[in-house]
């Protein structure tokens, strides 16, 4: 199938591009729902490690500095990391991985997927006779 629409004689689109449905990329290969998460952990990151050095160093503006600081590294770096990861892969395969994650390591979500793992085969169980025609 080609990415390019046909058109009908009354103007509407016979195909539409999946492409169209995905989140654009807004910042190094982040889409929007993605930067607000790497923000938010940047964020975190920053208050729990700024928190005990502004209490080292007497002085509150240490804390929104690593606050911003961590929140420009993650961002930067998670994205990097993140473009790298999902590249050639369909459009869920980060959260169907992460989903997965969860399943497997802390049971979270464990019956929404099938996480038995055991060695596949083909034999039947018990025997089939075959009827003489």
């Amino acid at each position: 199938m080609s990415d390019t629409p046909t058109t009908l004689p009354d103007g509407t689109l016979t195909f539409l591009p999946e492409r169209l449905n995905r989140g654009p990329a807004v910042l190094r290969g982040l889409t929007n729902d993605e930067m607000w998460v790497a923000l938010i952990a940047g964020a975190t990151l920053g208050v729990i490690l700024g928190a005990p050095l502004a209490v080292a160093t007497v002085s509150i503006a240490t804390l929104p500095t690593c606050m911003f600081l961590c929140m420009a590294l993650v961002l930067l770096g998670g994205g990097k990391l993140l473009r790298r990861a999902k590249r050639a892969r369909p459009e869920t395969w980060l959260y169907r991985r992460l989903q997965w994650h969860l399943a497997v390591r802390w049971g979270i979500g464990a019956h929404q997927l099938i996480v038995h793992s055991g060695p596949w085969t083909v034999r039947r169980t018990r025997r089939h006779v075959r009827a003489a025609t």
